[in-house]
């Protein structure tokens, strides 16, 4: 997982969201995939939940929706609509995953829907996240109102630390997907 976490931190100062976000949700995509083709409803209602909720923001935000319906001079209300937008979107992420279990057994009548040691991982890189983007809020409000023009940790690093929780979420999913092979019983016997 460290070598993922540098390949993250490096790639970051190098790429842009027009790379990288599509390389984030085909992977995301993969899992679904995988999920899907192994009969694991779990691992595709957990990477369908946070590549239905990435590919909205991804569309908003690509299809310029935000700054289209604002006006140009008023930059605060465009900053409250960009990182509220991004923080609505990764509180959803939070909610909907602690609550996977639940969300699932509506929507599948399948009896292998339980709760995955991974669970507990999501909602926790989605909280990060969406603290991520209100601190992101909160300097760019200082910035805007209080004129704090010096004081801009969170805005220099922005993309950095979203593409860490990424990383994250990618490992995370990698490791799923290692683990449901894993499991899956041999012979009938299972591999440990």
């Amino acid at each position: 997982m460290l070598d993922f976490v540098t390949i993250g931190f490096v790639l970051s100062q190098l790429w842009s969201p027009i790379i990288i976000t599509p390389i984030y949700l085909t992977l995301i995509g993969i899992c679904i995939i995988y999920g899907v083709y192994t009969k694991n409803i779990n691992m595709a209602h957990i990477a369908g939940i946070i590549f239905a909720l990435t590919g909205a923001g991804y569309v908003i935000f690509e299809s310029g929706l935000i700054n289209k319906a604002t006006p140009d001079e008023n930059q605060v209300l465009q900053s409250i609509l960009i990182f509220g937008t991004q923080l609505l979107l990764c509180l959803t992420a939070t909610f909907l995953l602690t609550f996977r279990v639940q969300l699932s057994r509506r929507l599948s009548k399948a009896d292998s829907i339980k709760l995955t040691p991974f669970d507990g991982i999501f909602h926790w890189i989605f909280i990060y996240l969406a603290i991520v983007n209100l601190a992101a809020l909160l300097e760019d409000m200082a910035y805007l109102l209080l004129d704090l023009k010096s004081w801009t940790p969170i805005y220099d690093n922005f993309e950095g630390l979203i593409y860490f929780a990424w990383v994250l979420c990618c490992s995370a999913l990698l490791s799923m997907m290692i683990c449901s092979t894993k499991s899956k019983p041999v012979n009938g016997a299972n591999v440990s």
